[in-house]
């Protein structure tokens, strides 16, 4: 089998090498053809960009102050509008602030719970004098003032000035 494939290539390398052979004075006189047209594209494209460079740049000297003029005439007139438009559409999506809850209610009612708890306890402290320590507890209603003892202005509203 290897020999089968050394012959056949053998074959196809003598094929080859014949017509290698032929292409050989096509390539030679297609040598000179290609840079002639080389050169030609080349002045071609000379000429080309000889003409039309002046176009272009009178073309780009005219359309820059348009462009500018149009720049600032966009920034003084559509885009306040469009500005103010953005700013509305904000507004109109944002959420309310809420406002604070009052704690007044909260504050009067711990004033309340204050105050009872104030005269319970002087209540208290004026039950446990009057009890003298032997466990009973008499509770009045009239003032009872001990003459030895000077008013409290904390408890009986009395002022104590000497």
């Amino acid at each position: 089998m290897n020999d089968l494939l050394r012959y056949r290539a053998a074959q196809a390398g003598g094929q080859v090498g014949a017509l290698a052979g032929k292409a050989v004075p096509f390539a030679q006189q297609a040598m000179p053809l290609a840079q002639t047209a080389g050169t030609t594209v080349r002045q071609g494209a000379g000429t080309a960009m000889s003409r039309t460079t002046p176009v272009v740049e009178a073309a780009r000297s005219w359309a820059a102050p348009q462009l500018e003029q149009s720049a600032h005439a966009i920034s003084e007139t559509i885009a306040p509008m469009i500005s103010n438009a953005l700013i509305t559409a904000a507004h109109k999506i944002e959420v309310p602030k809420q406002k604070p809850k009052s704690n007044r209610a909260l504050l009067a009612g711990a004033m309340v719970l204050t105050a009872a708890a104030g005269a319970a306890t002087a209540a208290a402290m004026r039950m446990r004098r009057s009890s003298a320590g032997n466990g009973t507890v008499t509770v009045t209603t009239e003032q009872v003032r001990a003459e030895t003892e000077p008013p409290d202005p904390d408890m009986d509203g009395g002022s104590r000035i000497v």
